[in-house]
């Protein structure tokens, strides 16, 4: 079941935020974009074309905050280049995202937990959020830089 701009509304009404059509259009966006992920930008952009209304900048991020504060929101940075932000209904994830074609995959944060339980221990770190994805090649780019370098007559 995926979350409905009524119910981003409802938590930001919540949030003692006013509702405006500027705020609507901006919910709407995010529900009815559950699988991508968005700059604040991109979703300024599309919330003026369905408001049919001037929209702040500042509006677009007070709103995201407020819905990144309770929860609705996960803001990760995917690489080089501007966060963006998706809806979420799950926990915590982290992104691995390739640099080669731009493939981002979501895992679950507790199968990272004993590599960064490992880091807390050796090196007294302690690793919060998941505000950066891990970028690396996924296995079908991987696979073919194999391919390629065994096929490259230089080496």
């Amino acid at each position: 079941m995926h979350l409905a701009a009524e119910d981003l509304i409802s938590a930001l009404r919540q949030s003692s935020l006013r509702i405006t059509k500027a705020r609507r259009a901006i919910c709407d966006v995010l529900a009815t974009s559950h699988e991508e992920h968005m700059s604040a930008v991109d979703i300024r952009d599309r919330a003026r074309k369905r408001a049919k209304v001037g929209i702040d900048q500042s509006t677009v991020y007070r709103t995201l905050d407020v819905l990144e504060d309770l929860g609705y929101l996960h803001h990760v940075h995917l690489g080089h280049g501007a966060g963006v932000y998706h809806l979420t209904e799950e926990s915590d994830h982290q992104h691995l995202v390739c640099e080669r074609c731009g493939r981002s995959v979501e895992i679950p944060l507790d199968e990272l937990e004993p590599v960064l339980a490992t880091v807390t221990s050796r090196y007294g770190f302690v690793a919060q959020g998941v505000h950066f994805a891990l970028v690396g090649l996924c296995e079908p780019c991987s696979a073919r830089s194999n391919e390629e370098s065994m096929n490259d007559p230089g080496e």
